[in-house]
């Protein structure tokens, strides 16, 4: 992936790009190449690439995850959630068959449907709202896996009980926290980390520029905003997060 400011910048990075991948036999992928402007803005020109015109897109599969121009996770999430259904469906028959024991059941279902559904989990920025879906699929998959039946009345809680699992969220909560622990412990000149420390000083106050403002409207949920409950730190800076990290490993 490259980053660019500019339509201009964008160019000049992939005719850099060109020159010092051939002596290596790799060329720039036209089938593979993909324009798209994150966040607000117009939408960018055209960019040539050996000779042939890459279009702006305003969503694409990147690493398995899907990229919005918008930045929301809602699209991928759907996504995700199409992907573990057609799993689930295509390997009815371990649910229904009564020689496997339900911890077995479970692991399966861990290790070929959830293992698809949480892919990139970590990098979702979600509201309430947006986990009742994923929640209701995941319990609606244990009901099936447990042989639940709608009209016997189980509650959700006795379905997360029954099978020994936790609530998806609390899942993806783990999965928030471990991604923040890795970022920190990145080199201070690393992209990611250097992301993350700018998220930081905006929300203490120490604003890149004094120009600087957020798009009018209102505020989405950040990426930040869910790693601080998580976290338990009342505040998040990197330099006290790295070293508490370390701690940690030393006494492990």
């Amino acid at each position: 992936m490259l980053a660019s400011l500019s339509h201009q910048q964008s160019y000049e990075i992939l005719s850099s790009f060109r020159p010092t991948a051939a002596p290596l036999g790799l060329h720039v992928s036209r089938a593979k190449t993909e324009l798209q402007n994150l966040g607000s803005g117009p939408r960018p020109a055209a960019v040539s690439v050996n000779g042939n015109l890459v279009e702006p897109a305003d969503k694409f599969v990147y690493l398995g995850s899907l990229q919005s121009s918008d930045g929301c996770c809602w699209p991928d999430m759907k996504r995700r959630i199409r992907l573990a259904a057609s799993t689930m469906s295509s390997i009815h028959r371990i649910w229904n068959d009564k020689c496997l024991s339900i911890p077995t059941k479970i692991r399966l279902f861990q290790a070929l449907v959830l293992s698809i559904l949480l892919c990139a989990s970590e990098t979702w920025t979600l509201r309430v709202a947006d986990m009742k879906t994923p929640e209701a699929f995941y319990v609606k998959c244990l009901r099936q896996i447990l042989g639940v039946r709608w009209h016997q009345h189980i509650t959700n809680s006795e379905i997360l009980s029954h099978g020994g699992v936790g609530p998806l969220a609390e899942q993806i909560a783990r999965r928030h926290t471990a991604a923040s622990d890795h970022i920190v412990r990145l080199a201070d000149n690393v992209p990611a980390h250097l992301a993350l420390r700018c998220q930081i000083d905006a929300s203490v106050g120490h604003l890149p520029s004094k120009n600087w403002k957020r798009r009018p409207g209102r505020p989405r949920n950040r990426w930040l905003d869910l790693v601080r409950p998580e976290s338990n730190c009342s505040l998040l800076i990197c330099g006290e997060r790295r070293s508490l990290v370390q701690d940690y490993n030393r006494n492990i």
